[in-house]
């Protein structure tokens, strides 16, 4: 006889609710663009509140913050750390320009979200992050929307030109001590303009900057920032010539839209100038003697390659000469000047002359330092807060350095045991050991300087260095052992310090000593 089941009835279970958030996002602070803000902010509201597959996660929205970026964008990065934290899975948003406008940071952030699996819907471009050609989509829309604002910038840009033309300054800098600006020219702001005028006056009459400094300090007087008064606020004082009534036009400009990078007039487009637009502070005769002494100060000063050209990425001061005597040998040092200056401090990296002229000198592509051929070819420097250099060079391009920081008085202890046997001297053909003096300073030593009937020179080699220089060779954050060993065959430490790495695979690739 047949056996007979009884199948019982399945309910299926209710579908989860997905958690949607809405991002939006105007770059003007406008009254018309508050009210479209707000009407986004209230479609997405109610859009995601009647759908019922979905639980409402919020809405973020930032106004008047440019899409090129994401730094500022306060909204932006709460929904991001959101979504990192699980609360969200979907993620709506008008357009693609409105979520970002730079290629890059659009493709990194959804590609983020979905390795931790949010998807972002784009409603005007009707792309879904997860679709299958949804990347290469967003990776060529991103491409218009980021060339767009290149050509807005553009525009922009002739247009602020053409009032400069006409002699109207369209665009002003409000935050100048001793003037505040009513919307249509500068007012003099009396207190402040008290202590303009005893700076240029006391400068004038051949008074030290120091001295100056002092009395200001004395006084309690303060910058417009309400910080104490340095070198640097001083110099940009004397050499203003709004204190006289003019103004200059474009002492600076934007040289990339995407970036926002603010750099120094050096000719590259032409400024204006106009005299006579507002009430002065102080007399052109006394202007005109404070320019004479500068001048007269800066012939005095002997300038290097180096001169004007190093910028601190930290607090944005220039970098000075500096040189002292340790144990009866010179040592020449560039420091960041707001070390210097009374009140500040600067975590910015110290380099020794003989480094940076190293430096350049391999980023130029030059076997040796040419002074003339720097100061050509190089506009700045700028000291990034990991330690790297960013070279800005004259025709416009850029190149970062890497800073290994070799040099570090102060650093960890390593041990490594990879390295043994892999590191071949290429004077004596002998191989590098490994010295442990004390536990505090581990380095390698050509074998060949132990025995009798071998003459060699060659230099040693501390353990960290090793590891930091074989992590960048391999192209790694950190030193990996397991890596290394995979990769690379042999070292040979080459007479002039520097190191040719030999991989596995057959290339070599060189560290240049410097």
């Amino acid at each position: 006889m047949a056996k007979i089941s009884r199948i019982e009835p399945k309910i299926p279970a209710l579908k989860k609710r997905q958690k949607v958030a809405a991002y939006a996002r105007v770059s003007m602070e406008t009254d018309r663009l508050a009210h479209s803000l707000s009407a986004q902010v209230s479609y997405y509201n109610d859009l995601i509140q009647a759908n019922p597959e979905w639980e409402f996660a919020g809405v973020y929205a930032d106004f008047g913050i440019s899409g090129t970026g994401t730094a500022k964008r306060e909204e932006f990065n709460r929904l991001i750390a959101d979504c990192e934290a699980g609360k969200i899975n979907i993620i709506l948003t008008k357009s693609i320009s409105r979520f970002a406008r730079n290629t890059v940071d659009l493709l990194s952030t959804v590609r983020h979200l979905k390795e931790i699996g949010v998807e972002v819907r784009f409603e005007k471009e009707n792309i879904h992050s997860f679709s299958g050609d949804g990347e290469l989509m967003l990776s060529i829309l991103a491409s218009f929307a980021q060339e767009e604002v290149r050509s807005l910038s553009e525009n922009s840009k002739w247009g602020i030109r053409k009032t400069y033309q006409n002699g109207t300054d369209g665009v002003r800098n409000k935050k100048v001590l001793g003037y505040r600006y009513d919307g249509e020219k500068y007012v003099v702001k009396e207190d402040e303009a008290e202590v303009v005028r005893f700076i240029l006056e006391q400068t004038a009459a051949g008074v030290a900057a120091s001295d100056i400094l002092a009395e200001l300090k004395k006084r309690g007087a303060k910058s417009w920032r309400g910080y104490d008064f340095t070198y640097s606020h001083l110099n940009t004082i004397l050499k203003n010539e709004i204190y006289i009534g003019d103004r200059r036009l474009q002492k600076c400009y934007v040289a990339d839209p995407i970036k926002h990078n603010k750099v120094k007039n050096r000719g590259e487009l032409p400024q204006y100038y106009i005299s006579d637009c507002h009430e002065p502070i102080i007399d052109r005769e006394i202007f005109a003697k404070v320019q004479e002494i500068l001048k007269e100060r800066a012939e005095a000063v002997p300038t290097y390659p180096f001169t004007g050209k190093i910028k601190c990425g930290v607090c944005g001061h220039p970098f000075t000469r500096k040189k002292g005597r340790v144990r009866g040998k010179t040592y020449i040092h560039w420091i960041c000047r707001g070390k210097k200056e009374v009140g500040m401090t600067c975590s910015s990296v110290n380099f020794g002359e003989e480094e940076l002229e190293a430096v350049s000198a391999q980023v130029l592509g030059m076997d040796r330092f040419d002074g003339e051929a720097f100061e050509k070819q190089v506009r700045e420097v700028t000291v990034l807060k990991d330690g790297n250099l960013q070279f800005r060079f004259s025709d416009g391009g850029t190149k970062v350095w890497k800073n290994l920081r070799l040099h570090q008085a102060w650093h960890e202890v390593t041990v490594t045991d990879c390295f043994q046997g892999k590191i071949r001297c290429a004077i004596c053909g002998n191989t590098y050991h490994r010295v442990n003096s004390g536990g505090r300073w581990v380095y390698w030593y050509c074998i060949g300087k132990k025995r009798s009937n071998v003459e060699c020179h060659n230099v040693n080699y501390a353990d960290f260095k090793l590891r930091r220089i074989s992590a960048s060779i391999l192209g790694l954050e950190e030193f990996d052992e397991a890596e290394f060993e995979r990769q690379i065959e042999e070292i040979v430490a080459l007479e002039d310090g520097s190191l040719e790495y030999h991989f596995r695979e057959g290339r070599t690739q060189t560290w240049r000593r410097m």
